[in-house]
């Protein structure tokens, strides 16, 4: 996840049930079943729209799923669980390996004062971050993804959310998630402007086979 050493402010369950999805191929068959894959290329094809070359910067990239829908880019992924990392690295072995659309996972967390390449990037993603981070550490990662991105770079990010009139099926699914700090449309934009004025958001309601409701926020700097 984003930034350990903010560990406090990340509050989750991860226990019992909830405590297997941290296992890599847990997530990834969890995946499979509520159709996260098709939802994934959605999102990509619909608000990342990466072209060849495109610099991209993923905090907390879990295993990596991502990558698959995202051809021809530069990738970064940070994710402090060593499990998704190692899963992440075995799963695109080959591409690293014959340095073909190479991508790099690293096992750490990314913060303002160890991030080296500042300006750098086209596209922050922080997919399935924002709901597991309290007010305090979601207005870091803003303020980490506008130090990262180029002059007009976005970050997109991807939560559940709670909206009126939501299905009430929905809305006790999304309370079960492990991200303890699940926020209304409003809540959500409300700590994006603190760092960026030139911001869109998404509901959608039809990115997996079950009820759900997710925000996607693109921001531009």
């Amino acid at each position: 996840m984003f930034c350990t050493r903010t560990k406090d402010h990340m509050p989750q369950i991860t226990q019992g049930i909830r405590s297997i999805l941290s296992t890599p191929l847990v997530y990834s068959l969890f995946g499979q079943l509520v159709g996260a894959r098709s939802g994934r290329r959605m999102f990509v094809q619909e608000y990342v729209k990466p072209d060849v070359g495109t610099r991209i910067l993923d905090i907390g990239c879990g295993p990596g799923e991502i990558f698959e829908f995202l051809p021809n880019t530069e990738y970064l992924g940070f994710d402090a669980n060593q499990d998704y990392i190692q899963a992440a690295k075995s799963r695109f072995a080959r591409q690293v390996n014959q340095k073909i659309n190479s991508p790099t996972f690293i096992c750490e967390s990314v913060e303002a004062s160890t991030l080296t390449q500042k300006s750098y990037f086209d596209i922050v993603l922080a997919i399935g971050i924002l709901h597991h981070l309290d007010d305090q550490a979601a207005s870091q990662l803003f303020e980490l993804a506008n130090i990262a991105l180029k002059p007009r770079g976005r970050l997109i990010t991807f939560d559940g959310v709670y909206i009126p009139n939501q299905s009430p099926v929905a809305r006790w699914i999304i309370s079960k998630d492990r991200g303890q700090n699940v926020r209304t449309e409003q809540e959500y934009v409300r700590l994006a402007k603190g760092t960026f004025s030139d911001l869109t958001a998404h509901i959608r309601c039809d990115l997996l086979n079950i009820p759900y409701t997710h925000i996607i926020l693109e921001c531009r700097k």
